[in-house]
């Protein structure tokens, strides 16, 4: 497979192309794999590099006057991507590079549940043009791109897995036990599943990747109903305009992207691309979550064990599932709640000696005397970690690599997914939290428009309009004493609750957005009410689609990704079914 940086491509060449993906990130990168050997050709451009760098990243760049700064918000966020800061990106994490996402992300992979299609009165804005019966075969097809094991994330698995149910069981009335798997790398056994790198070992003769590529402004036809070119604009070494002219283009850059790209390209269209109805840039939204308590070490070992990671044998290898609970579909109904979900994360002591061991050798340790004392009270700890990171350095053959790590996820699999959420290195643990994560209600008024600043490529930044309100609120109050209730029902540890919690004041509450960034070209029967028809396809504008999370009506809780890319394939369908004509 051909990969280049635009500005690589001779200045006398135009570019012409059966199909052009405006992204390469997951969704864009899952096009291109389905419409290998199609007979069409393809050609991906990304904005930025097979990594991300310091440059491109800039061009993440949000206007958000109003953003309220979150401490946890920073500390979520940060851990993950590389050139992310609260002050360029106050709302969503975005990033540019080839994987887009997935160059950050934690792999945490699951389904809709029935309910997140549904239209739901207390809801509104809710319901999906298409059924989860309908969906069901892409999302098994998404599965397998993502090294994904059974599609199963409800009390089925334990079915699976060949035990009863973990005990003490939890009224179904009210909570349903939940789960998530995570993707992980086929290349480095060690690693989540990075989609650039996956991509670019593949063979393909009929697709073709553009890097340092960013889309400027989507060029139609006089009458305005016909896509017919992008253009685009180098980043360095020097600003270099060049236009690529396709049969159809699928924008898949992400959901304030998207959104921006049609709203910026108006010299047809006042209002932009298929913006008849001012709907695109609307109904911005992602997932809430915020803290709801606190196990001590005295407990983590018992919440380890009823929600801990499961090992499930499959496919010649073991897939990782964590265990969570869901608000089940009678108290969602019962309650008027949005849909949402509690996940339990292990808390990094103060006292980690493989964090002061690192702080020791980058030199940042602001205490050097007491650093190295966390690492001397904890030998065994950094004599692991120098283990681990023998493991991953290459030197050891991969089949060695593979057996070692899949004996270790099936015989232990709390340690080895501990050791795979911390990149391969073990840590002290303190406790655990327990977090909530909330779908947030479809709202017009949340909405990406066009700031009147712009980036060092001259282009107008996207500016957000975001906030939360009642029904997120009254959903986070609810399940939180919902949470507390039936823990001490069943018999489990009561939580330490956090103070909003404790005071019943869920406004008081650090709730945040964690870059599950969804809506802005949202699908619908009725271009009244969406951007995109259920195709996918952009309305008054033939042979231009979107996809990837700016479609998604509503967010459901669960992590977007794996919905994303069935929706995608579900696309590259209909594409070789259109053909190149």
């Amino acid at each position: 497979m051909e990969i280049i940086q635009l500005q690589e491509v001779p200045h006398d060449q135009v570019i012409r192309t059966d199909v052009l993906i405006v992204g390469g990130g997951a969704c864009g990168l899952t096009i291109a794999r389905e419409l290998i050997g199609s007979g069409l050709n393809v050609v991906v451009a990304e904005s930025g590099l097979q990594q991300e760098t310091p440059e491109h990243s800039a061009l993440n760049t949000v206007d958000m006057p109003d953003a309220v700064r979150s401490q946890a918000r920073a500390n979520f966020n940060s851990g993950l991507a590389t050139h992310w800061d609260q002050d360029s990106q106050p709302f969503g994490v975005r990033c540019r590079g080839l994987g887009g996402s997935t160059l950050a992300w934690a792999g945490k992979s699951a389904a809709f549940s029935e309910i997140d299609y549904q239209q739901r009165e207390w809801v509104t804005g809710s319901g999906w043009p298409i059924s989860q019966r309908e969906l069901a075969p892409f999302i098994e097809r998404a599965g397998q791109i993502l090294n994904l094991g059974p599609q199963v994330y409800d009390s089925a698995l334990w079915e699976l897995l060949g035990t009863t149910p973990a005990q003490p069981s939890i009224d179904p009335t009210i909570f349903e036990d939940c789960f998530w798997q995570f993707s992980r790398s086929r290349e480095n056994p060690l690693d989540l599943l990075r989609m650039g790198s996956e991509f670019a070992n593949l063979t393909a003769k009929n697709v073709r990747v553009l890097l340092n590529a960013t889309a400027t402004k989507i060029n139609v036809d006089t009458t305005g109903t016909r896509f017919e070119s992008v253009s685009f604009a180098t980043l360095s070494p020097e600003i270099r305009n060049v236009t690529i002219h396709a049969e159809r283009c699928v924008l898949s850059a992400g959901a304030i992207e998207n959104a921006r790209l049609l709203l910026v390209s108006n010299d047809v269209h006042p209002n932009g691309l298929g913006n008849r109805f001012d709907l695109v840039g609307r109904y911005l939204c992602d997932h809430l979550q915020a803290e709801l308590g606190y196990f001590d070490t005295s407990d983590a070992q018992r919440m380890t064990q009823r929600f801990g990671f499961f090992g499930l044998p499959a496919g010649g290898r073991t897939h990782m599932y964590s265990s969570g609970l869901a608000t089940s579909p009678a108290i969602q109904r019962t309650e008027r709640l949005l849909n949402g979900a509690i996940f339990f994360l292990e808390e990094r002591s103060q006292e980690d000696p493989v964090s002061a061991l690192g702080r020791l050798l980058g030199g940042k340790s602001q205490s050097r005397l007491q650093d190295v004392m966390f690492v001397a009270r904890s030998p065994v700890f950094a004599l692991k970690a120098a283990g681990m990171k023998a493991l991953s350095s290459g030197k050891l053959p991969k089949s060695v690599r593979n057996q070692i790590t899949e004996a270790a996820a099936a015989l232990f699999p709390n340690s080895s997914v501990r050791e795979f959420r911390y990149r391969g290195l073990p840590h002290k643990l303190d406790g655990i939290v327990a977090h909530a994560i909330i779908e947030q209600a479809p709202n017009p008024e949340n909405r990406v428009v066009l700031s009147d600043r712009q980036d060092q490529l001259g282009q107008h930044l996207p500016k957000v309009n975001w906030s939360t309100g009642f029904e997120e609120r009254h959903t986070l109050l609810q399940m939180g004493k919902n949470f507390v209730s039936e823990f001490k029902k069943c018999g489990l540890p009561p939580p330490q609750t956090s103070d909003w919690l404790r005071n019943g004041k869920p406004d008081q509450a650090d709730m945040f957005d964690v870059g599950h960034t969804m809506g802005t070209t949202r699908m619908s029967l009725s271009p009244k009410e969406g951007v995109v028809t259920p195709d996918l396809r952009i309305r008054d504008i033939d042979g231009l689609y979107a996809a990837g999370g700016s479609v998604m009506p509503t967010t459901g809780h669960a992590n977007p990704t794996l919905m994303m890319m069935s929706l995608s394939i579900r696309l590259a369908d209909h594409l070789k079914q259109k053909g190149a004509s």
